[in-house]
């Protein structure tokens, strides 16, 4: 026995009878007594090089390594790898050996693939791959041969493959070339060039008279430039075949947006001649009445034969792809004339039959000739027309058979790297759905790893190298929303081969991003929150990148979206685990669980429950990027590299009956105990929180802590949406209005708003208010006066802390006067002390509507008033502290009075829109997530899983 042979299988046993990470069904030992299956290509058959002992038999303690996916911190998909040792006392595997039994058949990127068995009788493929290097080895004594293999996933060979030569269009059509093709002139000659060169090996030229300007016409990216024929004419000859039954001519022509004079000849295709009187061409030519094109048949002598053919589509400005298709039919010919607007796809088409006439082989085609029609009209040459990518056929085919390849801008990106894998023979396969990715801009001239790499980073899913046949495989973004867990792993249980570790580092931080598309970019930057630009403590300071993308659309909105879904990546607030490692051989990994581990793809989502009490309590839940695979005797442990699924596993739509907008900024307005499930929180931004009971119940995070709402007392609003004639009854959200001052009646509802009349008595202040008393609240109200004031002011505005008609804050508009000059001031008061003035600077008319937001925090009263169709001012107008009389809580609600002197009459008062924004009064489940503490004022609080919008 080799040395270290027997150890090895003593520790080996030792672990088998430790119940600790061991070979026991490490995947399911194969016949062999091998863990896994390696077979190369050989000869044109798969061998199975384990059975004939070459594989992990060397020292008795042989191991393959495999590698496949992202690497821990890569950014892309890199080419998987597989390294082990084969046995080669006999020469077998030295590719050079003569005298081996496979020599001559194995190689550089001899295909080879491992498995292991899947629980099911069948086999789990671990890598599909190419032998990059055969390493002959030997010991001194020449007793010990080996030779070390690396192989490689397909990504390494595409990685080094050339860009193609040609345009996309170009590919499109001669790979492969359908045999119905006779000719075909691509027209991307360069500048300097004497001819159009034939692409065609038995091909002719074209030729032209004039002056062409070659390479002049860039507007569509999937060929390169074409020819402009201003100033030219062209003429193609066309090689002899036999006499067909169907002809078709098709090529791209730019159309002017003037359009081109009467009769100017787009194409005039010439074929033998059959007999005297008989079609010997056609004619498609410029039709000004219609703005669009028209066919004829004419004899040799220029004879229009039956009636011509006009076509209905305005041409004018567009690329097109013509079709003219001659089809016979018994003694007739149907003629048809087939536009393809290339940039909409759109597809018009006329279609006719004309008598006693046959096809044979046509001869030439010519581009802007003058007509030699005995009716025609037009002069020789095409101003501002470009002609590229002519094609004679002797069949008819479908005007899309070109497929997206004829302008692949719109095509998404997972179609793309079907269409481009299809294209090189390489099989492919799809995690989701191919259409719903991100639409893609022209596709370049560049390798197809390249132009696959470039459609995942705009879409934003993984490629990945199949493992059940060599060739790719694509997992769509949308793929990766609201994932189930394919595994879940339980610390305590001993499922994991090594520990978890996690890491807070600023790996891959983004939180400032700008994408670029073309000439046109958008910036997204996360201002607030732990990794936001703010600089520390309050954020991280800017991390940002410039993307580059190929997208079909490059408006702000796309851009913006791009940027910010990148933003919304790179905003992890949580701990990444690297990597998480099994091993398949320990006894806690049961059967179900192998299959599971085996069937993991790239960009499965896997959890693990129970973390140790030094962790936080939240179930640790990831996606998998990558995996290291170690296949030994004795063991078959799998590393997964991983990143947190958290950014894709509440995905929605804001029209969704799911979707839960997280809050703009909240937190406790009172301290709680380790058991309490009541919580005051205060709205400190944007909107108050939803009280609506089908809203519950839904889970909130404060300080780590996950907790369930189960209802939320409502704050007070209302929109006056009922009619009352006398009080204002009870508001929109369920709250009692109370009146105090004046009478009763001197309020009503009129359906949309609530109204005051002053009376005869305008300086008695009118309250009306509601909720329960609170200390700091924010309220907003629309207010209209009925009237310019006379004698003094109008004072409607909004009370704070109202304990009774004379302990309450007030904040109060100034509607003065037209001595005064109409003015509007906004005004503080504590009770009857003023506590000062704003100017607002601008006048006011009976019936305007104003805006007042105001708010109490601890003893300072902040107030700002805007006339309705402005902005709202984003600072505070008027801020002021009472010291004195200082009053600790009361409720909330609306004031009207005239000031002292004033002498109008009935004088009303208009309110709507009434929004009361304070703390409310959450009722909750404790400890959702294992968490027990209390918490003090001022603690954030946020939705546990608010709605991710999708990109």
């Amino acid at each position: 026995m080799p040395a270290g042979g027997l150890a090895a299988r003593v520790m080996g046993w030792q672990r088998r009878l430790g119940a600790v990470p061991g070979p026991l069904g490490a995947s399911g030992e194969a016949g062999t007594g091998q863990p896994v299956t390696v077979e190369v290509w050989i000869g044109g058959a798969w061998v199975d090089i384990t059975a004939t002992s070459s594989v992990m038999v060397r020292d008795d303690s042989g191991s393959i390594s495999i590698t496949s996916g992202i690497r821990d911190e890569g950014s892309q998909t890199e080419y998987a790898t597989c390294s082990l040792e084969l046995k080669n006392s006999d020469g077998r595997f030295s590719p050079r050996n003569p005298t081996g039994i496979y020599y001559g058949m194995i190689g550089r990127n001899t295909p080879v693939r491992v498995s292991v068995p899947d629980g099911l009788g069948g086999k789990s493929y671990r890598l599909r791959g190419e032998i990059s290097e055969w390493a002959a080895n030997w010991d001194t004594s020449g007793s010990d041969v080996w030779t070390d293999v690396s192989a490689s996933g397909i990504l390494r060979r595409l990685a080094q493959a050339p860009a193609p030569e040609r345009s996309v269009i170009y590919n499109a059509i001669t790979n492969p070339l359908p045999t119905s093709v006779v000719a075909y002139w691509p027209c991307e000659d360069a500048p300097g060039a004497t001819s159009l060169k034939s692409a065609l090996a038995a091909g002719a030229p074209m030729t032209w008279t004039g002056t062409p300007t070659l390479a002049s016409y860039t507007g569509l990216a999937a060929t390169d430039p074409l020819p402009d024929l201003t100033t030219a004419t062209l003429s193609g000859r066309v090689p002899d075949y036999a006499d067909p039954t169907a002809t078709q001519v098709r090529f791209l022509a730019s159309i002017p947006a003037a359009g081109l004079a009467l009769g100017k000849v787009l194409v005039a295709i010439d074929q033998q001649d059959y007999s005297a009187g008989a079609s010997q061409f056609w004619e498609v030519y410029y039709d000004t009445s219609s703005n669009s094109l028209t066919i004829r048949t004419c004899a040799s002598d220029g004879t229009v034969l039956g009636v011509e053919l006009p076509h209905t589509l305005d041409v004018r400005g567009r690329l097109l792809y013509v079709s003219v298709e001659l089809q016979e039919a018994g003694a007739n010919i149907t003629r048809t004339l087939r536009l393809k607007d290339v940039n909409t796809s759109q597809v018009t088409t006329v279609s006719d039959t004309v008598f006693n006439t046959q096809l044979t082989q046509v001869i030439r085609v010519q581009f802007g000739p003058a007509s030699r029609a005995v009716s025609g009209t037009g002069t020789a040459n095409l101003p501002g027309v470009a002609i590229g990518h002519v094609t004679v056929e002797n069949a008819i085919t479908a005007i899309d058979a070109l497929g997206p390849r004829l302008n692949p801008i719109g095509e998404t990106a997972g179609r793309r790297i079907q269409r481009l894998c299809g294209e090189q023979g390489l099989a492919f396969g799809w995690i989701g759905d191919l259409d719903d990715t991100t639409p893609l801009g022209a596709q370049g001239k560049s390798n197809l790893l390249t132009l696959a790499q470039e459609a995942c980073l705009a879409d934003g899913g993984l490629l990945y190298e199949s493992r059940s046949a060599l060739g790719l495989g694509y997992r769509t973004r949308a793929s990766l929303y609201n994932q189930d867990p394919v595994l879940t792993l339980d610390y305590t249980a001993a499922q994991l081969a090594q520990i978890p570790t996690p890491v807070e580092d600023d790996r891959y931080i983004q939180n400032k991003v700008t994408v670029t598309c073309g000439d046109a970019s958008a910036t997204y930057e996360e201002t607030s929150g732990t990794l936001g630009t703010a600089l520390p403590p309050a954020g991280v300071g800017s991390y940002g990148q410039d993307v580059t993308l190929n997208l079909a659309t490059s408006d702000t909105a796309t851009l913006r979206n791009q940027a910010a879904w990148r933003v919304h990546l790179g905003t992890v607030d949580e701990p990444r685990f690297p990597q998480i490692s099994v091993n398949l051989a320990h006894p806690a990994i049961t059967p179900d669980m192998r299959r599971a581990i085996l069937g993991i793809r790239i960009g499965d989502r896997i959890q693990i429950t129970n973390p140790p009490v030094w962790l936080p309590p939240d179930t640790i839940d990831q996606l998998v990027l990558g995996t290291s695979e170690t296949i030994t005797h004795f063991e078959h442990r799998l590393t997964f590299n991983c990143q947190p699924a958290s950014p894709y596993s509440a995905i929605g739509y804001l029209d969704g009956p799911t979707a839960r907008v997280d809050t703009d900024g909240s937190a406790l307005a009172e301290p709680v105990t380790s058991t309490g499930t009541l919580l005051d929180v205060t709205a400190t931004s944007g909107p108050i929180w939803t009280s609506a009971s089908t809203d519950f119940p839904f889970t909130i995070r404060v300080g780590g802590e996950v907790m369930t709402v189960t209802s939320i007392s409502p704050q007070p609003y209302d929109r006056f949406d009922r009619s009352s004639a006398s009080g204002w009854g009870t508001t929109t959200s369920g709250h009692t209005w109370t009146e105090t001052g004046g009478a009763t009646a001197d309020r009503t509802v009129t359906g949309t708003a609530g109204v005051i009349n002053l009376g005869a008595t305008p300086t008695t202040i009118r309250f009306d208010t509601t909720g329960t008393p609170t200390a700091d609240t924010q309220i907003l109200v629309s207010i209209s006066p009925g009237q310019v004031s006379t004698g003094n002011s109008l004072a409607p505005g909004v009370v704070m802390r109202w304990q009774d008609s004379s302990t309450f804050y007030r904040v109060r508009l100034l509607f003065r006067q037209a001595s005064d000059g109409q003015t509007v001031g906004l005004n503080a008061t504590n009770g009857s002390t003023d506590l000062g003035t704003y100017e607002t600077g601008q006048t006011y008319v009976a019936n305007d509507v104003w805006w007042v937001r105001a708010k109490t925090e601890g003893q300072t009263i902040s107030a700002r008033a805007w006339k309705d169709g402005s902005p709202e001012p984003t600072a505070w107008q008027l801020v002021t502290t009472v010291t004195s009389g200082t009053i600790t809580s009361g409720t909330v609600g609306i004031s009207a009075s005239g000031v002292p002197g004033i002498t109008n009459v009935n004088p009303t008062i208009t309110y709507d829109n009434v929004t009361v924004s304070g703390p409310q009064t959450f009722t909750v489940t404790r400890s959702v997530n294992g968490v027990i503490k209390a918490h003090v004022a001022g603690e954030d609080v946020r939705l546990a899983n608010p709605t991710i919008i999708a990109l």
